[in-house]
């Protein structure tokens, strides 16, 4: 089976810049029915220590290293696309943060055997095509005793708003993929990560999205959600027919509730290596 989540073409137009990563990530910050702490809980899970050298492989824009930095670890960024690195880079140099970055693919990381304490890869893994080379990569680049996090979604999470994309892509004539992100890797994954790190366990946090009005919900939907239809036409006219249909749908539920909520329960793989 072909998954759009691995599809370089989509990862391309998803990834070359961070400004749809940055769209959803102000949008956790603003609209999360908990205070906004999941990295800060992620990185406790991973419990770095000063000194440390910490591999973030699949770093996107960087958003844990200003918080990995304050931690007094040292950090080496891998993503695949150069576009994330850039972005890493800079933010480096900007920050004055302890960052060397590399462009690299998961399943063959430009790394030596044992060369970190901790390791992390998250929300990525359900991009990566070998699943499990990347995670015998993780494990080969740690010391001993050292530890990895893999962090993910629920299973069901969004499942409110995919309810709503379904029903606008079939009003409009589409037909919704079925396939999600969480398909490849979600929180149901224990044993697969376990083939790897069998001492994995997996650890939960609850909570949903509050949309106080259309516009914030529309713009998040617009940053990927938008595109799973089949067959979607290569010049992206889908968009503009699917936002108004959304919009309605959206704007009947705030009517109704009061609020849209979305919940997007997440957490995280940790082992010790």
């Amino acid at each position: 089976m072909t998954y759009r989540a691995t599809d370089p073409e989509y990862l391309h137009y998803q990834y070359d810049t961070a400004e749809k990563l940055r769209i959803r990530q102000e949008t956790h910050d603003r609209y999360s029915e908990r205070p906004n702490d999941f990295l800060p809980w992620v990185l406790d899970h991973l419990d770095p220590q000063p000194g440390q050298r910490v591999v973030d492989v699949g770093c996107g824009p960087g958003i844990y290293h200003p918080l990995l930095a304050d931690r007094g670890v040292n950090i080496v960024a891998v993503d695949a696309s150069y576009g994330m690195v850039s972005e890493v880079k800079t933010q480096a140099q900007t920050d004055d943060l302890p960052v060397v970055a590399a462009q690299a693919r998961a399943e063959q990381l430009p790394l030596a055997d044992g060369c970190c304490e901790r390791a992390m890869a998250n929300h990525m893994l359900y991009h990566v095509p070998d699943q499990l080379a990347a995670l015998r990569e993780l494990r080969r680049i740690l010391k001993p005793g050292g530890r990895v996090v893999l962090a993910t979604n629920a299973a069901d999470a969004y499942q409110r708003l995919t309810e709503i994309h379904v029903a606008a892509a079939r009003e409009a004539g589409f037909t919704p993929s079925t396939q999600s992100l969480t398909e490849r890797f979600s929180l149901d994954h224990l044993a697969l990560v376990q083939q790897v790190f069998p001492g994995a366990q997996v650890a939960v946090r609850a909570d949903a999205l509050l949309f106080p009005d259309v516009d914030a919900a529309l713009r998040y939907y617009a940053t990927a959600k938008i595109d799973q239809i089949q067959d979607a036409p290569a010049d992206g006219s889908h968009r503009q027919k699917l936002l108004p249909i959304a919009a309605r749908h959206i704007h009947a539920i705030i009517e109704r509730e009061g609020i849209f909520r979305v919940p997007k329960n997440a957490g995280c793989f940790w082992a010790d290596g």
